[in-house]
């Protein structure tokens, strides 16, 4: 996997930090580098330290866990989108294992610097914490929606 800086104005292009003021930008950047994983690689395994969180510039990821001894993917993740947000929680692991789909380029932030930001009680902090907030929501939708598509199979219906 190859890896080098990534710069404020770059970290400015993702929703997640789009509009922050760019001393705030610049502190994230020089903790973040930019990531480029061949296909198929493992960016982290379920179960594994939870210690960085990537914003998927292009390509997509697969997101899996282990079930009665076999890989089932629970999602696909592609460009502007949040991976490994569970590093942030309290004894951060990974949920999934998250392995490329062809190749990608994604931006990896240590978990740590993360939380000093979203700790800080500065504006900029306050509005991560809310964008980070929405996409749990729309995760969590996400899975209401599919629990809900398979609690109406074998439904039987009047009419």
């Amino acid at each position: 996997m190859s890896s080098h800086p990534v710069t404020a104005a770059e970290l400015g292009g993702f929703a997640l930090f789009h509009g922050l003021p760019a001393d705030e930008r610049a502190t994230l950047a020089a903790a973040a580098r930019w990531r480029e994983p061949a296909d198929g690689e493992v960016l982290y395994d379920e179960g594994g330290p939870a210690t960085t969180m990537f914003l998927v510039e292009r390509g997509q990821v697969t997101l899996g866990v282990q079930r009665d001894g076999r890989r089932v993917i629970v999602g696909t993740l592609g460009p502007g989108e949040v991976l490994n947000w569970s590093c942030l929680r309290d004894e951060p692991v990974s949920l999934t294992t998250a392995r490329t789909a062809g190749s990608a380029r994604l931006v990896a932030i240590p978990a740590d610097v993360l939380l000093a930001l979203l700790q800080s009680g500065r504006p900029a902090g306050l509005t991560v914490m809310r964008r980070l907030f929405g996409v749990a929501a729309v995760h969590l939708d996400a899975a209401r929606d599919q629990m809900l598509r398979q609690g109406r199979e074998g439904v039987i219906t009047a009419g």
